[in-house]
Order: structure tokens, then C-alpha cells, then sequence
């Protein structure tokens, strides 16, 4: 999320002098993710949250709106976008596209405990099956072309060590396709950050602007590399409740068990390039997080030792 574009007051209230949500009492950015500028704004109807989409064109919005919709019709917990007074759910703000939401209830949870991790192998199932005929046109951009690319980006950045052990990852990762596994839509990027929680209660998805269609177990792996790690390792007992809590609703099958390894350490590497590029290549704006990229290198080493298993 982060704030890469700066607003005033008085473009938010001709901004929302648009729709029929109330005057603006308050606003505030928020810091947390990497990809959209966000704010929280509350107004006479109650809380939202405004995005304006920093890379994301009008064209393709459309259809991450649409998909929102659809999961929201299919009770999935997300944010719905608002309608304007013209009926548009996108309009322009700064130049950027823009999107308005009813802000969700509860909480991102820094420290996931065994039931918050069944709570998220439950709801990314629940993703799963109410996509399964779903038609979502967007196609995964991380693919093995793009790491490449960043890899020869950043290279002059690594250290021996680290080259060596991409080039390795990358060449074991082209001869492992994963094209044969179980395709439909995913969320891509569903981390701590993305997801709320009142208590142990899941009450909201967010951020579904990574979302493709892609390899399901990817989506499980990407999951678990995030809310299954802990003190530099991944937990076990975490992993097995969110595998366990997965496969109540939509059980793998025996080509997904056998290349679950393979699909940890690709998960594993998309996330340590991809920080690695904003570590060494960083976006400006007025409030940007800056995650670690070591974790995903202990996480991706840790799944080369097959150490999880």
C-alpha cells in the first residue's frame, strides 16, 4: 500500500463531493504495503479506505474490481469497491486511478498463532473454489523471465554468494514446471499485511491486486512462506494447520503433493528478488515500507535443505 502520492484536503473533499458517502471528517495514509498509494478517510457514513493505483492502468482495473465484486457476491471477505454518483466504481485522482472502499474491521496480525494459520489455508480454499469457473484474463507477470530480469538488474549489487545461489535457484526452478498442477485464480500475495483479523477471526482479505491466474498450490506456498515463518525458520505446526485447514475444502492432488517442495522454494525466490529490487531500487513517496529480503533467503535456503517436510 504505502503513500507514493500526496493529497490535500481540499482534492479529497472534490473527490468525494463525487460520491454519496458524506462529507470528509478525516484522513490519514497508510504505510503498510508496496504497490498503491492508500489512505483511510472517514467520513459522515462512516470509515473507507481510498486507493489511488500506481501501476495498475484504467484498462486493467476493471478487471480486479470485477473479480472483487465476485468474491464478495460469494460472501469471500474483501472490499467491495463504491459506486459514484455516475455508477462508476474507478474514477482519477492526481492522475492516477482511483477507487474508493468500505473500510473492513479488524486488525493485520504481526505474530500468527496455529489458528490464524488455519483460519487462512480455510479462507485462500473458500478463493479457490468460488473462482473455479470464474474467467479472470490476467496472467501471472512473475514468471521465470521476469526473475531474470531483475536478477540481472540488480546483479552488481550481490555478493558472490547470493549470485550463485539465484543462477542455482533459477536453473532448478526451469527444469520443475509447475504448468501441469491445477490453474485458476489466485491473490498472489497473500501476506500478514493483507488479511485482518478480530481476534482469531478472519474478517477481511485485502490487496487483491497481484491477484492471476496461476498455479493454486503457488498461491498456498506463498501463504505459508509468510504466516508459517517464525524465529528465522518456518513452524511446522503452523504449516501443517494451514495444509490441514486447506485440504478440508479442496484436498491436493498426488502431482501437487509431490511438487509442493519444489513450489516453497519458488515462492521462496520470487519474494527475496522482488525486495531485493525495492532495497536497491527503491520508490519515492511520503511513506514507504521497506521489507527485509534476508527472510526470504533464510526461508528459501530452509526449503532447499528440505528442512520442512
Amino acid at each position: 500500500m504505502s503513500v507514493f502520492t500526496c493529497i490535500t484536503r481540499l482534492q479529497l473533499d472534490q473527490f468525494f463531493d463525487g460520491y454519496s458517502l458524506g462529507a470528509v471528517l478525516s484522513f490519514e495514509g497508510i504505510k503498510d504495503g508496496i504497490d498503491n498509494t492508500n489512505y483511510f478517510v472517514t467520513t459522515e457514513q462512516g470509515s473507507f479506505v481510498l486507493t489511488l493505483f500506481e501501476s495498475l492502468t484504467a484498462q486493467e482495473l476493471p478487471h480486479f474490481l470485477n473479480l472483487l465484486s465476485h468474491l464478495g457476491d460469494s460472501s469471500l471477505l474483501c472490499p467491495r469497491p463504491q459506486r459514484d454518483r455516475q455508477e462508476k466504481q474507478l474514477s482519477q485522482l492526481e492522475g492516477k486511478p482511483a477507487a474508493i472502499f468500505k473500510r473492513l474491521p479488524g486488525l493485520a496480525v504481526a505474530l500468527p498463532s496455529a489458528l490464524h494459520c488455519q483460519e487462512i489455508g480455510l479462507q485462500l480454499a473458500s478463493l479457490h473454489r468460488c473462482t473455479q469457473h470464474y474467467v479472470f484474463q490476467m496472467k501471472n507477470s512473475n514468471n521465470l523471465s521476469a526473475y531474470n530480469k531483475v536478477l540481472q538488474k540488480i546483479a552488481a549489487h550481490l555478493s558472490a554468494a547470493d549470485s550463485e545461489l539465484i543462477i542455482d535457484e533459477l536453473a532448478f526452478q526451469a527444469e520443475n514446471s509447475l504448468i501441469k498442477l491445477p490453474q485458476g485464480v489466485i491473490h498472489g500475495d497473500l501476506f500478514r499485511d493483507n488479511v485482518l483479523f478480530e481476534g482469531d477471526r478472519l474478517s477481511g482479505l485485502l490487496d487483491f491486486y497481484s491477484a492471476c491466474t496461476d498455479t493454486l498450490l503457488l498461491d498456498v506456498a506463498i501463504a505459508a512462506n509468510d504466516w508459517c515463518y517464525e524465529n528465522g525458520s518456518i513452524n511446522k505446526e503452523k504449516l501443517m494447520a494451514l495444509l490441514f485447514a486447506y485440504q478440508s475444502l479442496r484436498p491436493l492432488e498426488s502431482s501437487e503433493k509431490q511438487q509442493w517442495p519444489v513450489i516453497l522454494r519458488a515462492g521462496a525466490l520470487r519474494f527475496w528478488l522482488s525486495r531485493l529490487e525495492h532495497q536497491y531500487y527503491p520508490r519515492t513517496g511520503a511513506l514507504i515500507q521497506q521489507k527485509d529480503p534476508l527472510i526470504f533467503r533464510r526461508i528459501l535456503l530452509q526449503h532447499r535443505q528440505h528442512l520442512v517436510y
